[in-house]
């Protein structure tokens, strides 16, 4: 698909004219929050030595992880929305099974507040311009004027 324009197997053969898609702003500030979770992620692993919160080997793995995802969110690549929304999954059932563990409440600040940043970003990962632009790999049809 790195064509700027695709035949149509139609008898009228029509063509398909594509153009790489606009990055949205709220992709932006998600790239970002992920290169900063990264560096905090490595800035804790640094600070307690590797041994007592994070072994080194794991912080290392997430650190390469969220670069992964924050370079193909960029990108604009279909893998890395699929990998964000997965993630996103994972992180509601990890939030409610510690709340469930550390027997808080569901109903407290400590599960709310993470729920409502995972609910807002899938739910705006799900909205259907940013789906539409991530499942055609950054690619969007070019409307003809004429």
């Amino acid at each position: 698909m790195k064509a700027n324009s695709m035949s149509t197997s139609d008898s009228d053969s029509q063509e398909i004219k594509l153009r790489r898609a606009k990055r949205p702003k709220g992709i932006v500030l998600m790239v970002l929050a992920f290169y900063g979770a990264a560096a905090l992620v490595v800035i804790s692993a640094l600070a307690t030595g590797g041994t007592d919160v994070m072994p080194s080997d794991v912080a290392s793995v997430v650190t390469i992880y969220l670069i992964a995802l924050a370079f193909g969110l960029w990108r604009l690549w279909r893998w890395a929305w699929f990998a964000t929304v997965i993630m996103f999954i994972l992180s509601t059932f990890y939030v409610f099974s510690n709340a469930l563990l550390l027997s808080n409440s569901i109903i407290s600040v400590e599960v709310l507040s993470p729920l409502l940043l995972i609910v807002l970003a899938l739910g705006y990962l799900l909205s259907k311009d940013i789906r539409t632009i991530y499942l055609r790999n950054g690619w969007e049809i070019v409307k003809d004027e004429g």
